[in-house]
């Protein structure tokens, strides 16, 4: 009986202290100002990042370069900043960190469709024209 009342007690305990830091943590406030000149900077690497030349070919490594021009593991350090200004900006520059990450999400998914579907055709369009543009005309 102890056994199980202890169990009980470790369980709510432990859900209060989970829903108490993810429920009511104390945000600190950022200057919507800092919160603009931070949005700026995320999305000048963010266009940086959509113009980046993958090392080989195919899907993987154009999204490879993709995410590692926004910076740390997967990009992963250019989401955690937004994700930042998402939590702790006023309410006009939070949606627009929000829509700067589903802009994110944009781009990595046509960099996903130029690897696979675009570059595959472009390629072969500038295969089929090489010959032809070193034929002299008459």
């Amino acid at each position: 009986m102890i056994f199980f009342a202890v169990l009980v007690w470790v369980t709510i305990s432990g859900a209060v202290q989970i829903l108490a830091e993810g429920l009511f943590a104390r945000r600190v406030p950022r200057d919507a100002q800092a919160c603009r000149g931070e949005l700026v900077s995320l999305r000048a690497r963010l266009a940086d990042a959509s113009l980046a030349h993958p090392d080989g070919t195919g899907e993987l490594a154009a999204v490879r370069a993709f995410r590692a021009a926004l910076g740390g593991e997967a990009g992963r350090a250019w989401d955690i900043r937004v994700q930042e200004l998402i939590d702790g900006c006023p309410a006009a520059e939070s949606s627009a960190a929000y829509a700067l990450a589903r802009l994110r999400a944009a781009h990595e998914a046509m960099t996903r469709i130029d690897a696979h579907e675009v570059a595959p055709a472009r390629d072969a369009h500038h295969k089929a024209i090489a010959p032809l543009a070193s034929t002299p005309r008459p």
